[in-house]
Protein backbone atom coordinates (compact mmCIF):
# COMPACT_ATOMS: atom_id res chain seq x y z
CA UNK A 1 0.00 0.00 0.00
CA UNK A 2 1.26 3.45 -0.86
CA UNK A 3 1.36 5.93 2.04
CA UNK A 4 0.66 9.51 1.03
CA UNK A 5 2.21 12.13 3.23
CA UNK A 6 0.65 15.54 3.71
CA UNK A 7 -2.59 14.54 2.05
CA UNK A 8 -4.28 17.46 3.83
CA UNK A 9 -3.80 20.03 6.60
CA UNK A 10 -5.61 22.74 8.52
CA UNK A 11 -4.59 26.21 9.69
CA UNK A 12 -5.48 28.36 12.65
CA UNK A 13 -8.08 30.48 10.85
CA UNK A 14 -11.50 29.41 12.05
CA UNK A 15 -13.17 30.53 8.81
CA UNK A 16 -10.91 28.47 6.54
CA UNK A 17 -11.65 24.96 5.41
CA UNK A 18 -8.98 22.98 3.57
CA UNK A 19 -10.45 20.04 1.57
CA UNK A 20 -8.60 16.77 2.06
CA UNK A 21 -8.02 14.96 -1.26
CA UNK A 22 -6.99 11.34 -1.59
CA UNK A 23 -4.90 10.03 -4.47
CA UNK A 24 -7.79 7.86 -5.63
CA UNK A 25 -10.04 10.86 -6.15
CA UNK A 26 -7.83 12.03 -9.02
CA UNK A 27 -8.29 8.77 -10.94
CA UNK A 28 -9.98 9.26 -14.32
CA UNK A 29 -9.79 8.46 -18.03
CA UNK A 30 -7.97 10.83 -20.35
CA UNK A 31 -8.89 9.02 -23.57
CA UNK A 32 -10.77 7.74 -25.48
CA UNK A 33 -14.33 8.98 -24.95
CA UNK A 34 -16.98 6.47 -23.90
CA UNK A 35 -18.54 4.78 -26.97
CA UNK A 36 -16.21 6.63 -29.32
CA UNK A 37 -16.21 5.08 -32.80
CA UNK A 38 -12.99 4.05 -34.56
CA UNK A 39 -12.75 2.63 -38.07
CA UNK A 40 -10.49 -0.04 -39.50
CA UNK A 41 -8.70 1.47 -42.50
CA UNK A 42 -9.67 0.63 -46.08
CA UNK A 43 -6.33 -1.19 -46.30
CA UNK A 44 -7.40 -3.47 -43.41
CA UNK A 45 -5.26 -2.10 -40.58
CA UNK A 46 -6.36 -1.42 -37.03
CA UNK A 47 -6.83 2.27 -36.17
CA UNK A 48 -4.83 3.89 -33.37
CA UNK A 49 -6.89 3.55 -30.19
CA UNK A 50 -5.00 4.91 -27.18
CA UNK A 51 -6.35 4.25 -23.70
CA UNK A 52 -4.89 6.63 -21.14
CA UNK A 53 -5.83 7.45 -17.58
CA UNK A 54 -4.45 9.77 -14.92
CA UNK A 55 -3.76 8.82 -11.34
CA UNK A 56 -1.40 9.82 -8.57
CA UNK A 57 -1.16 6.19 -7.52
CA UNK A 58 2.03 4.63 -8.83
CA UNK A 59 2.73 0.96 -9.29
CA UNK A 60 1.82 -1.95 -11.53
CA UNK A 61 -1.63 -1.52 -13.07
CA UNK A 62 -3.74 -4.52 -14.01
CA UNK A 63 -5.12 -4.07 -17.51
CA UNK A 64 -7.64 -6.32 -19.25
CA UNK A 65 -9.57 -6.10 -22.50
CA UNK A 66 -12.33 -7.96 -24.27
CA UNK A 67 -13.75 -7.42 -27.73
CA UNK A 68 -17.03 -8.91 -28.91
CA UNK A 69 -19.23 -8.84 -31.98
CA UNK A 70 -22.65 -10.43 -32.35
CA UNK A 71 -23.22 -11.36 -35.99
CA UNK A 72 -26.69 -10.76 -37.40
CA UNK A 73 -27.80 -11.56 -40.94
CA UNK A 74 -27.49 -8.60 -43.27
CA UNK A 75 -27.59 -9.89 -46.82
CA UNK A 76 -26.23 -7.32 -49.26
CA UNK A 77 -28.88 -4.67 -48.70
CA UNK A 78 -28.02 -1.37 -47.03
CA UNK A 79 -30.45 -1.50 -44.14
CA UNK A 80 -30.69 -2.30 -40.44
CA UNK A 81 -30.17 -5.93 -39.51
CA UNK A 82 -33.06 -7.84 -38.03
CA UNK A 83 -33.41 -10.98 -35.98
CA UNK A 84 -31.22 -12.63 -33.40
CA UNK A 85 -27.46 -13.00 -33.52
CA UNK A 86 -26.50 -16.19 -35.32
CA UNK A 87 -22.98 -16.28 -33.89
CA UNK A 88 -20.93 -14.37 -31.31
CA UNK A 89 -17.23 -13.69 -31.79
CA UNK A 90 -15.12 -12.80 -28.75
CA UNK A 91 -11.49 -12.49 -27.71
CA UNK A 92 -9.84 -11.15 -24.54
CA UNK A 93 -6.52 -10.61 -22.84
CA UNK A 94 -4.84 -9.15 -19.77
CA UNK A 95 -1.47 -7.83 -18.65
CA UNK A 96 0.25 -5.74 -15.98
CA UNK A 97 2.08 -2.52 -16.67
CA UNK A 98 3.54 0.44 -14.85
CA UNK A 99 2.36 2.67 -17.69
CA UNK A 100 -0.93 4.56 -17.64
CA UNK A 101 -1.20 4.35 -21.44
CA UNK A 102 -2.07 1.38 -23.66
CA UNK A 103 -2.43 1.38 -27.44
CA UNK A 104 -5.02 -1.26 -28.34
CA UNK A 105 -3.51 -4.29 -30.01
CA UNK A 106 -4.83 -7.82 -30.41
CA UNK A 107 -1.61 -9.69 -31.21
CA UNK A 108 -1.55 -8.02 -34.63
CA UNK A 109 -5.08 -9.18 -35.45
CA UNK A 110 -7.59 -6.82 -37.03
CA UNK A 111 -10.81 -7.18 -35.05
CA UNK A 112 -13.99 -5.14 -34.81
CA UNK A 113 -16.97 -4.82 -32.50
CA UNK A 114 -17.35 -3.51 -28.96
CA UNK A 115 -13.99 -3.20 -27.19
CA UNK A 116 -14.13 -2.92 -23.40
CA UNK A 117 -10.96 -2.06 -21.47
CA UNK A 118 -10.57 -2.27 -17.70
CA UNK A 119 -7.66 -1.13 -15.56
CA UNK A 120 -7.38 -1.80 -11.84
CA UNK A 121 -5.66 0.98 -9.88
CA UNK A 122 -5.45 0.12 -6.23
CA UNK A 123 -8.96 -0.80 -5.15
CA UNK A 124 -10.62 1.06 -8.01
CA UNK A 125 -11.28 -0.19 -11.55
CA UNK A 126 -11.76 2.07 -14.53
CA UNK A 127 -13.92 0.74 -17.38
CA UNK A 128 -14.26 2.16 -20.89
CA UNK A 129 -15.97 0.83 -24.03
CA UNK A 130 -15.41 1.95 -27.62
CA UNK A 131 -16.72 0.68 -30.95
CA UNK A 132 -14.55 -0.51 -33.84
CA UNK A 133 -16.20 -0.42 -37.26
CA UNK A 134 -15.00 -1.25 -40.79
CA UNK A 135 -14.52 0.47 -44.15
CA UNK A 136 -14.80 -1.14 -47.55
CA UNK A 137 -11.79 -1.24 -49.86
CA UNK A 138 -12.33 0.01 -53.40
CA UNK A 139 -12.62 -2.56 -56.20
CA UNK A 140 -9.18 -1.62 -57.58
CA UNK A 141 -7.51 -2.34 -54.22
CA UNK A 142 -9.21 -5.73 -54.04
CA UNK A 143 -8.12 -6.62 -57.58
CA UNK A 144 -4.56 -5.48 -56.86
CA UNK A 145 -4.41 -7.60 -53.71
CA UNK A 146 -5.83 -10.67 -55.47
CA UNK A 147 -3.23 -10.23 -58.22
CA UNK A 148 -0.47 -10.74 -55.66
CA UNK A 149 -1.76 -14.25 -54.93
CA UNK A 150 -0.42 -16.92 -57.27
CA UNK A 151 -2.96 -19.08 -59.08
CA UNK A 152 -5.94 -16.81 -58.43
CA UNK A 153 -6.83 -15.94 -62.02
CA UNK A 154 -10.57 -15.32 -62.19
CA UNK A 155 -11.00 -15.13 -58.43
CA UNK A 156 -11.93 -11.45 -58.65
CA UNK A 157 -14.99 -12.52 -60.67
CA UNK A 158 -16.09 -14.70 -57.78
CA UNK A 159 -15.72 -11.79 -55.37
CA UNK A 160 -17.72 -9.55 -57.66
CA UNK A 161 -20.45 -12.17 -57.89
CA UNK A 162 -20.54 -12.97 -54.17
CA UNK A 163 -20.58 -9.46 -52.72
CA UNK A 164 -19.74 -6.92 -55.41
CA UNK A 165 -16.24 -6.93 -53.83
CA UNK A 166 -17.71 -5.46 -50.64
CA UNK A 167 -16.80 -6.71 -47.19
CA UNK A 168 -18.92 -4.43 -44.99
CA UNK A 169 -22.47 -3.14 -45.08
CA UNK A 170 -22.05 0.64 -45.29
CA UNK A 171 -25.24 1.21 -43.29
CA UNK A 172 -23.63 -0.01 -40.06
CA UNK A 173 -19.97 -0.57 -41.10
CA UNK A 174 -20.12 -4.21 -40.00
CA UNK A 175 -19.25 -7.34 -42.05
CA UNK A 176 -21.69 -8.84 -44.53
CA UNK A 177 -23.45 -11.89 -43.10
CA UNK A 178 -25.59 -14.22 -45.23
CA UNK A 179 -28.45 -16.35 -43.92
CA UNK A 180 -26.28 -19.47 -44.43
CA UNK A 181 -23.53 -17.91 -42.27
CA UNK A 182 -21.41 -16.77 -45.17
CA UNK A 183 -19.15 -13.94 -44.00
CA UNK A 184 -17.46 -11.04 -45.72
CA UNK A 185 -16.15 -10.49 -49.21
CA UNK A 186 -15.75 -14.20 -50.06
CA UNK A 187 -18.86 -15.33 -48.15
CA UNK A 188 -16.87 -17.90 -46.17
CA UNK A 189 -19.06 -20.66 -44.79
CA UNK A 190 -17.07 -23.87 -44.64
CA UNK A 191 -14.73 -23.95 -42.88
CA UNK A 192 -16.35 -21.43 -40.57
CA UNK A 193 -14.19 -18.29 -40.37
CA UNK A 194 -12.40 -17.17 -37.23
CA UNK A 195 -12.87 -13.69 -35.77
CA UNK A 196 -10.16 -11.94 -37.80
CA UNK A 197 -11.27 -13.54 -41.07
CA UNK A 198 -14.68 -11.98 -40.50
CA UNK A 199 -13.39 -8.41 -39.92
CA UNK A 200 -10.17 -8.25 -41.95
CA UNK A 201 -11.06 -8.36 -45.66
CA UNK A 202 -7.53 -9.40 -46.61
CA UNK A 203 -7.61 -12.31 -44.16
CA UNK A 204 -11.01 -13.22 -45.59
CA UNK A 205 -9.60 -13.22 -49.13
CA UNK A 206 -6.62 -15.32 -48.03
CA UNK A 207 -8.95 -17.88 -46.50
CA UNK A 208 -11.00 -17.87 -49.69
CA UNK A 209 -7.75 -18.29 -51.63
CA UNK A 210 -7.04 -21.52 -49.75
CA UNK A 211 -10.53 -22.82 -50.52
CA UNK A 212 -10.22 -21.76 -54.17
CA UNK A 213 -6.94 -23.67 -54.56
CA UNK A 214 -8.55 -26.79 -53.13
CA UNK A 215 -11.39 -26.45 -55.67
CA UNK A 216 -8.82 -26.16 -58.48
CA UNK A 217 -7.10 -29.35 -57.32
CA UNK A 218 -10.40 -31.22 -57.09
CA UNK A 219 -11.53 -29.96 -60.50
CA UNK A 220 -8.28 -31.01 -62.18
CA UNK A 221 -8.47 -34.44 -60.61
CA UNK A 222 -12.07 -34.86 -61.72
CA UNK A 223 -11.56 -33.67 -65.30
CA UNK A 224 -8.26 -35.52 -65.67
CA UNK A 225 -9.53 -38.90 -64.53
CA UNK A 226 -8.75 -41.84 -66.83
CA UNK A 227 -6.29 -39.58 -68.69
CA UNK A 228 -9.13 -37.49 -70.12
CA UNK A 229 -8.29 -34.08 -71.55
CA UNK A 230 -9.98 -30.76 -70.90
CA UNK A 231 -9.66 -27.11 -71.88
CA UNK A 232 -8.83 -24.13 -69.69
CA UNK A 233 -12.40 -22.91 -70.16
CA UNK A 234 -13.76 -26.25 -68.93
CA UNK A 235 -11.46 -26.12 -65.93
CA UNK A 236 -12.66 -22.60 -65.11
CA UNK A 237 -16.31 -23.67 -65.26
CA UNK A 238 -15.59 -26.74 -63.14
CA UNK A 239 -13.80 -24.68 -60.47
CA UNK A 240 -16.48 -22.00 -60.30
CA UNK A 241 -19.21 -24.62 -60.13
CA UNK A 242 -17.50 -26.40 -57.25
CA UNK A 243 -17.09 -23.09 -55.41
CA UNK A 244 -20.88 -23.10 -55.14
CA UNK A 245 -21.28 -26.90 -55.01
CA UNK A 246 -21.10 -29.99 -57.22
CA UNK A 247 -19.62 -30.87 -60.59
CA UNK A 248 -20.26 -28.87 -63.75
CA UNK A 249 -19.37 -31.47 -66.35
CA UNK A 250 -20.34 -35.01 -67.22
CA UNK A 251 -18.53 -37.31 -69.61
CA UNK A 252 -20.21 -37.82 -72.97
CA UNK A 253 -19.17 -41.20 -74.36
CA UNK A 254 -20.52 -40.47 -77.84
CA UNK A 255 -18.26 -37.48 -78.39
CA UNK A 256 -15.58 -38.67 -75.94
CA UNK A 257 -15.55 -35.24 -74.28
CA UNK A 258 -16.69 -33.35 -71.22
CA UNK A 259 -20.04 -31.56 -71.58
CA UNK A 260 -22.18 -29.40 -69.31
CA UNK A 261 -24.58 -31.41 -67.17
CA UNK A 262 -27.68 -31.83 -69.28
CA UNK A 263 -30.19 -32.26 -66.47
CA UNK A 264 -29.86 -28.71 -65.10
CA UNK A 265 -32.02 -25.82 -66.27
CA UNK A 266 -31.16 -22.40 -64.81
CA UNK A 267 -33.23 -19.36 -63.96
CA UNK A 268 -31.20 -16.85 -65.96
CA UNK A 269 -32.64 -13.98 -63.87
CA UNK A 270 -30.79 -15.23 -60.79
CA UNK A 271 -27.19 -16.02 -59.88
CA UNK A 272 -27.44 -19.66 -58.84
CA UNK A 273 -31.02 -20.95 -58.85
CA UNK A 274 -32.04 -23.75 -61.16
CA UNK A 275 -34.05 -26.92 -61.54
CA UNK A 276 -33.16 -30.56 -61.93
CA UNK A 277 -35.03 -31.78 -64.96
CA UNK A 278 -34.87 -35.29 -63.52
CA UNK A 279 -37.51 -34.12 -61.05
CA UNK A 280 -40.96 -35.14 -62.37
CA UNK A 281 -42.40 -31.84 -61.05
CA UNK A 282 -40.15 -29.93 -63.47
CA UNK A 283 -40.29 -32.08 -66.57
CA UNK A 284 -41.94 -30.67 -69.68
CA UNK A 285 -41.84 -27.07 -68.42
CA UNK A 286 -39.90 -24.10 -69.77
CA UNK A 287 -37.65 -21.81 -67.77
CA UNK A 288 -40.31 -19.09 -67.86
CA UNK A 289 -42.98 -21.48 -66.59
CA UNK A 290 -40.78 -22.77 -63.78
CA UNK A 291 -39.76 -19.24 -62.76
CA UNK A 292 -43.36 -18.06 -62.62
CA UNK A 293 -44.26 -21.07 -60.52
CA UNK A 294 -41.39 -20.78 -58.02
CA UNK A 295 -40.19 -17.16 -57.89
CA UNK A 296 -42.23 -16.29 -54.81
CA UNK A 297 -40.43 -19.01 -52.83
CA UNK A 298 -36.86 -17.91 -53.69
CA UNK A 299 -36.68 -15.51 -50.77
CA UNK A 300 -37.64 -18.21 -48.28
CA UNK A 301 -34.51 -20.26 -48.86
CA UNK A 302 -34.17 -23.84 -50.05
CA UNK A 303 -36.65 -26.35 -48.75
CA UNK A 304 -37.50 -29.96 -49.55
CA UNK A 305 -40.93 -28.64 -50.48
CA UNK A 306 -39.48 -26.53 -53.31
CA UNK A 307 -38.62 -28.21 -56.64
CA UNK A 308 -35.80 -25.70 -57.33
CA UNK A 309 -32.28 -25.73 -55.92
CA UNK A 310 -29.10 -23.70 -55.52
CA UNK A 311 -26.97 -24.93 -58.39
CA UNK A 312 -23.23 -24.72 -58.90
CA UNK A 313 -23.82 -25.22 -62.62
CA UNK A 314 -26.08 -22.15 -62.76
CA UNK A 315 -23.59 -20.20 -60.64
CA UNK A 316 -20.73 -20.95 -63.04
CA UNK A 317 -22.90 -20.09 -66.05
CA UNK A 318 -23.87 -16.78 -64.48
CA UNK A 319 -20.40 -15.72 -63.36
CA UNK A 320 -18.72 -16.70 -66.60
CA UNK A 321 -21.42 -15.25 -68.78
CA UNK A 322 -22.86 -18.38 -70.35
Amino acid sequence: MQHIKHAGSTNNAASTVIKVLSAQSTLSWVSPAENEVFKITRDATLPDIVFEFKSSVAGQYKWSWSIEWKAKVSGLRERARKGKAIRTFKESGSFESGESVWKASFSDKVLGGALTVKVAVGETTLVRTVLIKGQNPDAESVATYVATLEGMSGFEKLLQQETGSKHFINFDSEPIVAFDQGYGITQMTNPAPVYEQVWNWKANVLAGFSIFKSKVRTAKKYLGQADRTYTEDQLRHEVFCRWNGGAYHEWDTASASWVRRSNTLCDSNTGNIGWSMDNPNNQGKTEAELRERDKDTYGKGKSDEHPWNYSGVCYADHVLGQ
